[in-house]
């Protein structure tokens, strides 16, 4: 199991419900649910059923107390609205691509991909918009500093190896067991962090995975994230912030969901 933190909430976040996709496309509901301005920051949870998602979700069962797979195989950064959804970017560090990686150390792995790569609800079934209350352009920065200077978080450490391990390369272990995030939720994780919110609490950036990142916006909603003072235009004191929000459609399983605890009987 990881070291993950737990929470004391009673109850999750009733700030992120679920949202059918009903017909929609994968583009045309991130369009629907993301912010519609640039004071709060969309980040966009995937799960997908390719083998290589498939390899990734079922890794992540270690950051769960029941050790089912994970519904979330990728994260990433939603970028600014475009006149075509289409052609809406999500700015991440992948494990596969459409149209290949080309040369990952001139970036530390991230790249810009059209939301239309991951259009197809059949391809990507589960789907999540988190409204994260930080501006755009503070993430922005951070994404700069991240893609610039690999001695933040080098991307392609974790990038090799999480290839090796959905490849199935030698005797390759589950690489969250070594403290090695998968790239896309570390990524995240770190530019969000580096512009004053707290995604995981008590959890490092570089150890991230998608359903630690989905656990935290569940249960974490209680606790107080508190922003840099950069981000305060008023005041020269931190700004508290608030809980993530959002909406999801996450019904695809790879195994029958937990029965629910029985009740004890008073």
């Amino acid at each position: 199991m990881l070291s993950l933190r737990r929470s004391t909430a009673r109850s999750s976040n009733r700030s992120l419900a679920p949202a059918p996709r009903k017909s929609l496309t994968n583009s045309a509901y991130i369009e629907k649910h993301s912010p519609s301005d640039e004071a709060s920051l969309a980040v966009v949870l995937l799960g997908g059923k390719s083998p290589v998602d498939f390899r990734v979700r079922i890794a992540q069962a270690h950051a769960r107390d029941d050790m089912a797979p994970s519904a979330w195989s990728h994260i990433g950064v939603l970028g600014a609205r475009a006149k075509n959804p289409l052609r809406r970017s999500l700015i991440e560090l992948p494990l596969q691509s459409r149209v290949g990686l080309g040369y990952p150390p001139a970036t530390n792995g991230v790249v810009e991909t059209p939301i239309a790569d991951y259009d197809d609800p059949a391809a990507f079934p589960n789907i999540a918009v988190l409204r994260v209350p930080v501006p755009h352009a503070a993430v922005d920065a951070a994404i700069t500093q991240f893609c610039q200077q690999r001695t933040v978080m080098d991307g392609l450490e974790l990038t090799l190896a999480w290839l090796a391990f959905v490849w199935g390369v030698g005797t390759t272990g589950n690489p969250l067991l070594a403290g090695l995030g998968v790239p896309s939720a570390a990524f995240v994780e770190y530019v969000v962090g580096a512009a004053g919110y707290d995604l995981v609490p008590g959890f490092p950036s570089r150890s991230s995975c998608p359903e630690a990142i989905w656990q935290a916006a569940r249960w974490w909603h209680e606790f107080p994230r508190a922003a840099s003072v950069e981000l305060s235009q008023d005041s020269a004191k931190p700004v508290e912030l608030g809980a993530v929000s959002g909406v999801y459609d996450a019904e695809h399983y790879l195994v029958d969901p937990p029965a629910p605890k029985p009740r004890r009987k008073r």
